[in-house]
C-alpha cells in the first residue's frame, strides 16, 4: 500500500515545495508511483496530506493525478493552483442560496508573521468556506544537471479551511527544517515571469536536442511564448529607423487610402 509523502503540511510558496521536493530525491521522503486505488484514496487523501509524483512520459508511471473527488474550477493564487471540492446537497439547500441577497467580502491584505502564504490568500479571497477539501497543486521542472534530460515533478496538497491554520509549516518539522536546495535544480512549471520563462525554456530540453548545452543553444518551439522576441535580428536584416514603416506596412496603407478616395 502506498503512502503519503507528507502526513500532514502547510505549503505556503515556492521554497516550501523546493525543499518537499529536495527530501524527495534525497531520499528522506517518498514519491507516489502509481495512482491512487480506492481503498487508498479513501485512507490517505485527507486535510493536511502532502503528494509528490513525477510526471511519465508512458503508461508505466503517472500522467495525471486523480483521486476521485469532484472538484469545482481552478484558481491561481501564485505559484499555486486551488480547486475547491464540490460538496453534494440537496435541492432545498440550492434554493435557499439561490434567494440568498449576494454578500461581498473585503479583503484587505491582512498582515501575518513569516513567508507569505499562497493557500492563506486563498482563502481570504473565498466568498465561503465549505466543509469540504481544498486541493493544492503546484509543478517544476527538475534538473539535477545538464546532461540529464528534466522532469516534471508535482505536489498536491489538500487542507480544510478550518484545519489550515493549524498546520505545520516546515519550520516546525525536523528533517525538512534542515534542507538546503541547491541552486538551479528547480524551475517552476507554471509562472506569467519571462525571466521565469527563459530559465524554463533552457532547461526543458527534449532527448533529441539535449546535444544542445551552450548558451547559444535554441530552446524548444513549444517554450517560445507569443509576442515574446527571444532572440536578437540577423545582421543581415537591419530594422528601419526609429519611427519609420516597414515597405510592407507602407504598401498596405496606400492600398487602404486608395479605396477610401473611390
Amino acid at each position: 500500500m502506498q503512502q503519503v509523502t507528507h502526513p500532514r503540511l502547510h505549503i505556503r510558496d515556492a521554497h516550501d515545495a523546493h525543499v518537499v521536493f529536495e527530501a524527495v530525491r534525497q531520499g528522506f521522503l517518498a514519491p507516489v508511483i502509481r495512482r491512487l486505488n480506492e481503498m487508498e484514496r479513501g485512507m490517505l487523501v485527507r486535510s493536511g496530506a502532502i503528494f509528490v509524483w513525477v510526471e511519465s512520459d508512458d503508461d508505466s508511471g503517472l500522467k495525471r493525478w486523480t483521486d476521485g473527488r469532484v472538484w469545482g474550477q481552478s484558481r491561481m493564487r501564485e505559484p499555486y493552483l486551488f480547486y475547491d471540492e464540490k460538496m453534494p446537497y440537496d435541492a432545498a439547500q440550492a434554493m435557499n442560496e439561490a434567494n440568498r441577497a449576494p454578500t461581498f467580502r473585503f479583503v484587505d491584505g491582512v498582515s501575518r508573521p513569516g513567508p507569505s502564504s499562497s493557500a492563506l490568500s486563498h482563502q481570504d479571497r473565498a466568498t465561503t468556506h465549505h466543509p469540504g477539501l481544498v486541493k493544492q497543486a503546484y509543478s517544476a521542472w527538475v534538473m539535477p544537471n545538464p546532461q540529464v534530460r528534466p522532469q516534471k515533478w508535482h505536489i498536491t496538497a489538500y487542507f480544510t479551511y478550518a484545519d489550515l491554520p493549524h498546520l505545520p509549516t516546515i519550520e516546525h518539522d525536523p528533517m525538512l527544517s534542515t534542507i538546503i536546495v541547491p541552486a538551479g535544480i528547480y524551475r517552476t512549471g507554471k509562472t506569467r515571469s519571462r525571466s521565469a520563462d527563459d530559465e524554463l525554456a533552457g532547461s526543458s530540453r527534449g532527448p533529441t536536442d539535449q546535444h544542445a548545452t551552450n548558451s547559444n543553444s535554441l530552446p524548444s518551439l513549444s517554450t517560445i511564448q507569443p509576442g515574446v522576441e527571444m532572440y536578437p535580428p540577423s545582421p543581415s536584416m537591419p530594422r528601419p529607423p526609429h519611427g519609420a514603416r516597414l515597405p510592407e506596412d507602407q504598401r498596405v496603407i496606400q492600398m487602404l487610402n486608395s479605396r477610401h478616395i473611390r
